[in-house]
């Protein structure tokens, strides 16, 4: 089978570990695999050196007529059986590129921003040209069933991307010391960029339901968590001088690493990343329940679950893994082992090499 896979490689090291590793799997089970991206990273140098191609093209608008022409010249050539296409952008744009060439779609969605009364959502994702749409968890898959036409019923797939904790050995842990962090503080991380669906807002309104002075301390990461909205949000907070706002990083886990408890306060999420790689590095975990997220946690057991926009209860869980924090460090190897077991890489390689054969009417 030849397949042409669509991603973006330039966000960073960690963000498509996931990905990476599949590109190898398919290749070792006989995938003539194409990787096309925006321009040369680590990422796709590394790709390269494992004997991966690896092709060049920005895809920079939602109709880029310079991409859509070097794309359908490279279809034509290449004559690929699949294009499997991670973004909406790029859907777009390799539609329009593969235009009255017999190719199969497959489209990956891993938010629930999928709505039916947008239009654009019928030029990609819901387009009658896809073929099956991999969903990223259960609750992304709930809520295309929700959104889509009746047709996409049987196009649906969950597919959990496989992850292994011992990819991110080479994390080198921040300094508590240097970031002026008292011994014995209870640290909580949190690694977001600054949108409304992450829900940071309440992670810090949350400081105030806090009994007075504990030794509770905030990492906050990711871009324009150290904007001026954001610290202005903190100076009104009673644990103000308690928060370290670290900005934009290129390797937000030397910080998750070093914390005591992960929180991820969001009001929409696919399935979460960043909770993930912390569930890797043996951190317990505290998400909302809106979206995927609560897949990842057996409440009590790896991590809570707390309702969704809720300060208070932020607080309350906090304050809970506070006079409880000796029990931590357990919580954070059950939450390393539920990836191990249940998000093993060999499974998301093996349920998408089957899609794709499934798709060619190929015998496995």
């Amino acid at each position: 089978m030849k397949i042409l896979f669509i991603i973006n490689l330039g966000h960073g090291y960690s963000a498509t570990l996931p990905e990476r590793n599949m590109f190898r799997g398919l290749q070792a089970r006989g995938v003539d695999l194409t990787v096309l991206t925006h321009w040369k990273t680590i990422e796709s140098l590394e790709l390269e050196s494992s004997g991966i191609k690896v092709v060049y093209i920005p895809i920079i608008r939602k109709f880029d007529i310079p991409a859509i022409y070097k794309i359908r010249k490279l279809i034509k050539a290449e004559n690929y059986e699949i294009i499997h296409i991670t973004y909406g952008k790029a859907i777009t744009n390799l539609l329009i590129a593969s235009c009255f060439l017999k190719v199969k779609f497959v489209a990956f969605l891993g938010s629930l921003s999928l709505h039916w009364h947008d239009p654009f959502t019928y030029f990609s994702f819901l387009s009658r040209r896809i073929d099956k749409l991999i969903c990223l968890s259960d609750a992304v898959q709930a809520h295309v069933l929700k959104q889509a036409p009746a047709r996409m019923k049987n196009k649906t797939v969950r597919i959990y991307k496989g992850y292994d904790p011992d990819w991110l050995k080479y994390v080198v842990s921040a300094d508590r010391k240097k970031l002026n962090i008292p011994v014995d503080s209870l640290v909580i991380c949190c690694v977001a960029n600054i949108r409304k669906i992450k829900g940071v807002e309440f992670l810090i309104e949350a400081a105030d339901y806090l009994p007075d002075d504990l030794p509770v301390w905030f990492i906050l990461v990711g871009n324009k968590t150290d904007s001026r909205v954001i610290m202005k949000m903190i100076r009104k907070t009673k644990y103000c001088d308690n928060f370290i706002t670290i900005g934009y990083s290129d390797e937000p886990l030397v910080y998750t690493s070093i914390c005591d408890l992960y929180i991820q306060p969001s009001v929409s999420e696919g399935l979460g990343r960043s909770v993930i790689e912390a569930m890797c590095l043996g951190k317990p975990v505290v998400v909302t329940d809106k979206g995927g997220a609560k897949e990842l946690v057996n409440e009590g057991i790896n991590g809570y679950v707390v309702p969704v926009k809720s300060a208070r209860a932020l607080a309350e869980k906090i304050t809970e893994c506070y006079e409880n924090r000796h029990n931590l460090h357990i919580m954070g190897e059950k939450a390393r082992e539920r990836i191990l077991n249940d998000f093993n890489p060999q499974i998301a390689i093996d349920r998408t090499y089957n899609l794709y054969a499934d798709l060619l009417g190929e015998k496995l």
